[in-house]
């Protein structure tokens, strides 16, 4: 089996749990009347029991797939056949340990919020690194059509490019006025806007305006519509907004997005592994060759590495996603507003860095992200 087929399998795996976190939170956990769920949602005074007993069947999931990955990403580092193959055991184990962990008293889910939120804001950090690095891959595309011949410019492709660059940035401004429209319940609100706004325009300024990197206008275009959509994640959690309700158009968009990184991730993961033998330089000197091949493979290991544990770590944020930050479920969170906020300040200065890095370390090479 090949690496990329067994990260789709990967991926299929990951969105049928989380369809049925999200189908247990919805119909099928709050109608449990056991010992395991019952514990800290029936003694509790006050509390909502259906919404306690659902968010509990979602952190169960989370953190049986979360462990579950782990275990993959340690076999993987014993044997690389681990991630391709012994998909029986690996899928009972999966059953087991989820199985298991709902007869598994919960006492309390403030330690699991906790550490959900915080290896969820991780996990947010990579997936800025994997968008960033989607919009550099899909300019060298674009770059490769349309330039790929040094005696013939493609100019189909550089309209497609151009057109590509005008709708997303035309849904990047038409997405902030609608910001602006239906999100000026407060000046905090306004003030993400804004700096979003100016974000935008100084990293496309400045992209512009920078020469010899491998930066271009697609790229630019694909960050700042990342950067609208967090900043649209961040005001519609605030506390402000009149309508504390989340609803499921939310919470799709939301997974959508963080389905894309992990299937850019799967991709971006497989094709390393498959091109990155045919990268080594062929040398007389045969011990050469091995320490050459060796160097590849151990990199190929890291990248697996690597993919499972972005899985191990989506998967632990699936539940702040369902549970909405780990707040009462349908109700705003300030939690999920900050780490919005502060991911897309960080995503501009990653990509930021990515231009100018270049011209301040000019003795290095930079590749791939």
């Amino acid at each position: 089996m090949s690496v990329t087929l067994a990260n789709v399998i990967y991926l299929l795996i990951f969105a049928v749990w989380t369809f049925a976190a999200f189908a247990l939170q919805e119909w099928g956990a709050p109608q449990f009347d056991f010992y395991s769920f019952n514990v800290g949602c029936t003694d509790i005074p006050g509390i909502d029991v259906s919404a306690c007993k659902g968010e509990n069947a979602v952190y169960r999931i989370s953190l049986g797939m979360m462990l579950w990955f782990i275990l993959v990403m340690v076999g993987n580092v014993c044997s690389k056949r681990f991630h391709t193959g012994f998909w029986g055991p690996k899928i009972l184990a999966l059953l087991v340990l989820t199985a298991g962990l709902f007869f598994t008293p919960m006492v309390g889910q403030d330690g699991y919020v906790q550490f959900a939120r915080v290896i969820s804001a991780v996990f947010l950090v990579s997936q800025l690194v994997y968008f960033i690095d989607a919009a550099y891959s899909w300019n060298s595309y674009f770059a490769d059509k349309a330039y790929g011949d040094l005696y013939d410019e493609n100019r189909n492709w550089v309209a497609i490019a151009l057109m590509t660059c005008f709708f997303l940035m035309l849904a990047v401004a038409v997405g902030n006025i609608l910001l602006y429209i239906y999100y000026d319940h407060c000046t905090r609100q306004s003030i993400f806007i804004t700096v979003t706004l100016l974000l935008i325009i100084i990293a496309t300024v400045s992209q512009l305006n920078i020469q010899d990197t491998d930066s271009s206008l697609v790229t630019s275009c694909i960050v700042s519509a990342y950067a609208t959509y967090l900043c649209w994640s961040a005001v519609s959690s605030d506390e402000c907004n009149p309508d504390q309700t989340r609803t499921q158009e939310q919470t799709l968009l939301t997974f959508c997005v963080t389905s894309a990184s992990l299937i850019w991730s799967s991709y971006s993961t497989g094709t390393r592994q498959t091109t990155q033998p045919t990268n080594i330089i062929r040398l007389t000197n045969e011990d050469d060759e091995d320490v050459e091949e060796d160097e590849a493979q151990s990199t190929d290991g890291v990248s697996m590495v690597m993919f499972h544990a972005s899985m191990a770590t989506g998967s632990v944020y699936m539940s702040m996603l369902l549970t909405n930050w780990g707040t009462v479920a349908g109700k705003q969170s300030v939690a999920q507003m900050w780490v919005s906020i502060i991911s897309q300040w960080i995503s501009m200065l990653l990509y930021g860095w990515t231009l100018i890095a270049p011209r301040c370390c000019p003795d290095r090479e930079f590749g791939e992200i």
